[in-house]
């Protein structure tokens, strides 16, 4: 009986140490602009700087190698060329692709669309604490 148990607890760990590691993240500062109330005389703009994490993925598929490719290319500051390719990866739902594909937008601008991507990330991966920090900021943000 407990070399069952034993055998289990060494099989989660092995998972939950390969999830871990499925991910690798690199850090990019953002910058918003919220004005509030909007359209009023005396409104308050404020710029917000924050963090959000963008995901490289560990293994040799396609998704993943565009996708660490678009990760390079935003800390290049090529966000264009990093969006070109992960819009490429959408179409795999990989998480991690949205996640980057999100923050890439809001760092060009797109706060709307970029939100619901990484929003979409975050319902497909609710474990990740990376994911979930980018949209929880940015839901505060939002609202």
């Amino acid at each position: 009986m407990w070399r069952r148990q034993l055998k289990i607890a060494l099989y989660c760990s092995i998972a939950f140490v390969l999830c871990a590691c499925g991910y690798r993240y690199h850090t990019i500062r953002c910058v918003k602009t919220i004005t509030v109330p909007k359209a009023e005389p005396d409104a308050i703009t404020v710029t917000v700087n924050y963090t959000a994490y963008m995901a490289y993925i560990h293994n040799k598929s396609d998704v993943a190698r565009t996708n660490n490719d678009a990760v390079i290319r935003v800390v290049k500051g090529d966000v264009d060329g990093a969006l070109a390719l992960l819009k490429t990866g959408i179409a795999s739902s990989d998480p991690a692709v949205l996640n980057n594909y999100g923050v890439a937008l809001i760092l060009k601008g797109d706060f709307d669309t970029g939100y619901q991507y990484i929003y979409k990330a975050a319902m497909l991966q609710p474990d990740n604490p990376y994911f979930r920090k980018n949209y929880l900021y940015l839901h505060e943000l939002k609202h």
